[in-house]
């Protein structure tokens, strides 16, 4: 199984994990009795589908008819296969096999910039990994300098891509343009893509061998629960992705929820339209109030927002029992606020006008 050559030095010296090595030869069983499980108890008795390969070209077939460039014809769809797509227990899973594969604690660097998702930094640091910012900068925090990021001369470098907690989406010439021009492994967290009406880095897969998605279907497909989550890259890194992950990390239930809603996408993707019509709107009602400053663009299913009296607007939310993420720490005077039911929306507008009234 040959893996991508910026895997850790470590991983060369190792099999991949003993549980699921039989999954990866070309021997078939009519018998398997090398599992220890118990034959009388069913299906959940059984290890999970390891290889996923139906679920993964199910699952190729719908998101590669989204977020599409205009350039991209259908027959490039066969440039993909389940080869370039490893499900994870859920994106957060995803985001920590590409730090614990590529990047050597007290040695390696990562990239992010700011402001951006808090874990990235969170488990680097954990796993001893020096971490370097950038920062987003123009109008819409869609601009980054890639002169900056060659100076730091990272390993990895992680893109949030629709950015949390902003909800803008960077210029796609930008990534492309880094895919070019640094020697690491450029991953771009798409966790809310499918919120927006722009082209999908995905696309350019098979062109940049040292890009990788991170994808998630905790957001646009309503199965937080059932944790879930994609990394789509080149197959020499999908390999090397293999070796770290726990064997069976995706149950025999959350692939089977995750099938069922790939197979009924009409209603997920009814949803979509109905949370983006909410957000516009809600938007445009934000922008007439005094208690706000600015409100960002947003390609996400939130909106981050500058309050005008901050400190006041978040005693009334608190008052009214309405919980928004305070992201004064990363943007001063901000909050991120995910786009609700219509009724929820126009609570949170409510309290927002009162701020107003008050100011």
């Amino acid at each position: 199984m040959q893996i991508h050559p910026k895997a850790r030095s470590i991983l060369s010296t190792l099999a991949i994990p003993s549980p699921i090595q039989k999954y990866f030869t070309d021997l078939k069983w009519d018998i398997d009795l090398s599992n220890n499980t118990n034959p009388y108890l069913g299906y959940f008795a059984e290890y999970p589908d390891v290889k996923q390969d139906q679920l993964k070209q199910l699952y190729l077939t719908i998101v590669l008819s989204l977020n599409r460039p205009s350039y991209f014809n259908k027959g490039d769809s066969k440039d993909f296969s389940s080869e370039n797509v490893l499900f994870t227990a859920g994106s957060m899973e995803g985001l920590d096999l590409v730090l614990r594969t590529f990047l050597e604690p007290k040695k390696d660097t990562l990239c992010i910039t700011l402001p951006t998702f808090p874990a990235y930094e969170h488990w680097a640091l954990i796993h001893g990994v020096q971490v370097k910012t950038i920062p987003l900068f123009g109008e819409n925090l869609n601009q980054i300098l890639i002169e900056d990021i060659i100076k730091i001369c990272p390993k990895v470098v992680f893109l949030c891509d629709p950015n949390n907690p902003a909800g803008t989406k960077l210029e796609t010439t930008l990534i492309q343009k880094l895919c070019e021009s640094f020697d690491g492994l450029v991953v771009v967290d798409e966790a809310y893509i499918e919120f927006s009406n722009h082209p999908s880095s995905l696309f350019y897969l098979n062109k940049y061998k040292n890009l990788i998605i991170l994808r998630t279907f905790s957001k646009a497909w309503g199965l937080a629960g059932v944790r879930c989550g994609v990394i789509l890259a080149d197959k020499s890194i999908i390999n090397a992705l293999r070796y770290v992950q726990l064997p069976f990390a995706v149950s025999s239930p959350s692939q089977s929820k995750v099938r069922t809603r790939l197979l009924q996408p009409k209603k997920t993707f009814s949803s979509w339209n109905k949370i983006k019509k909410n957000r516009d709107q809600l938007i445009q009602e934000l922008t007439h109030l005094k208690s706000v400053i600015r409100v960002y663009k947003s390609d996400a299913n939130f909106i981050m927002i500058v309050l005008s009296n901050f400190q006041k607007t978040m005693a009334l939310l608190k008052e009214y029992k309405i919980h928004v993420l305070d992201c004064s720490p990363v943007s001063l005077d901000s909050i991120r606020v995910s786009i609700g039911s219509e009724d929820q929306n126009n609570k949170f507008l409510e309290v927002l006008q009162l701020a107003s009234d008050i100011s």
